[in-house]
């Protein structure tokens, strides 16, 4: 599956998401960031989970998108706060 954070108005300040690594099971890691966007491709695994910081007043994004482009969650936060999407699969 597919996370995604972008801002509106400022940077990301950072990243957080939930992904199945392997034997390791569920995980909770934060992600390197840099600029107004960032992704990655991950097993998403049973609660897949992003939160999502923007720097300042920007207005922070998140999206968890399935292979076969179905949404799971799309949310958007308001100016300065942070914003979570998750869903159940």
């Amino acid at each position: 599956m597919t996370y995604k954070a972008w801002t509106e108005g400022g940077n990301l300040q950072s990243v957080r998401h939930d992904y199945t690594d392997g034997l390791n099971g569920a995980v909770s890691v934060p992600a390197k960031v840099s600029g107004a966007s960032w992704s990655a491709r991950e097993d998403g695994g049973h609660a897949p989970r992003l939160k999502v910081a923007s720097t300042d007043k920007g207005v922070a994004h998140c999206l968890l998108m399935e292979d076969d482009g179905r949404v799971l969650d799309q949310r958007k936060g308001a100016a300065g706060q942070p914003v979570t999407c998750s869903a159940q699969r």
